[in-house]
């Protein structure tokens, strides 16, 4: 738990944090999202098939945003499996129950896009730090792209762990809210 603290002191002195105070927070994240790319310190994680290889498709929040809702898809095989996960805010972050426990961020660039990362310590204690961009649409454009980039470089993750994780995406567009 000590470098999971540290990573987060170090998050918040990047001012990844900044956006978790913002009035507008609800506006901002809620709403439908698609997974475009990911990016985790172990790739194997983040492969095909993997648990971590998320298919974003909402995010709901409650006022203020205390309480937040994901809704995404994993595939196993050629099967997609709807998950529904619920994070609640400790000052900047989010903690969740998810292959073990997850501490998450959330950064708003503009409208389209939102930037997210992650630790995941799994049961067998092994901690992964994912970096990941969702976006209304289906592309990126060149600042975006630059701008997730920079954000998976502050994130300490090699440029070579960036998958493009859209294009293995053929899981349905609905989820069912529940």
């Amino acid at each position: 738990t000590m470098r999971v603290i540290l990573l987060l002191l170090t998050l918040d002195v990047l001012g990844v944090s900044s956006m978790m105070t913002d009035k507008n927070l609800k506006k901002k994240i809620e709403g439908n999202w698609r997974t475009v790319y990911l990016a985790a310190s172990s790739v194997e994680k983040i492969n095909e098939g993997s648990p971590l290889r998320t298919y974003f498709r909402r995010i709901e929040c409650g006022k203020r945003c205390n309480r937040i809702n994901l809704y995404f898809y994993i595939k196993k095989g050629a099967k997609c499996q709807q998950f529904k996960i619920v994070g609640r805010r400790s000052q900047d972050v989010y903690y969740a129950k998810y292959e073990g426990s997850t501490a998450f961020m959330l950064k708003t660039v503009n409208e389209k896009i939102l930037l997210f990362d992650y630790f995941n310590r799994n049961r067998r204690n092994d901690v992964t730090r994912v970096a990941g961009v969702l976006a209304k649409g289906r592309q990126l454009t060149k600042d975006e792209m630059t701008e997730y980039m920079n954000f998976v470089e502050e994130m300490g993750i090699e440029d070579e762990n960036v998958q493009r994780v859209m294009d293995t995406d053929t899981c349905p567009n609905k989820i069912r809210i529940r």
